[in-house]
């Protein structure tokens, strides 16, 4: 099982939003409770931020303060489709890792932005993989919650 992991608004709220004033990542905890309610999970980074920052920054950036025993379970980053053309299609990014690594099983995206997941021209959205987080909460403990039975059911 993989979760593909956004950070803005999912690891923290959007800062730009309600006034809210949270450090960056102050919801890593809740991510950390997911994969260890889940170890079957492994997580890739979907985040813009995987262009500015190499692997073993996400790492430390998500895992630093109490998560750093699961840091060998993030795997990877999804590709930049930018020179494609395909910028802002997240849904592509991950459609795009999942053949590059031959992945047939379960996924989960966690996510701030349903408009990045917009399935190709003529299709409906398929939200069906995608955990739509509240860009003004980030994760919160009903996300949790909601996250780990639908992880542990599949």
């Amino acid at each position: 099982m993989i979760i593909f992991l956004d950070f803005d608004g999912v690891l923290h709220p959007i800062r730009c939003v309600g006034g809210i004033d949270e450090p960056l990542f102050s919801r890593a905890p809740a991510l950390w409770r997911i994969m260890r309610a889940c170890p079957h999970v492994q997580v890739v980074f979907s985040t813009t931020w995987r262009v500015s920052y190499p692997l073993c920054e996400l790492v430390k950036f998500t895992t630093q303060g109490g998560g750093e025993d699961l840091a060998h379970r993030f795997v990877g980053t999804t590709p930049d489709l930018e020179n494609e053309g395909r910028y802002g299609r997240r849904d592509l990014e991950i459609r795009s890792w999942l053949d590059d690594h031959s992945h047939a099983g379960s996924w989960l995206a966690l996510d701030d932005m349903p408009d990045l997941f917009a399935g190709e021209e003529g299709e409906a959205r398929d939200y069906g993989n995608l955990h739509l987080v509240d860009h003004r909460t980030g994760l919160t403990d009903v996300d949790v919650l909601e996250i780990v039975e639908r992880l542990t059911s599949l």
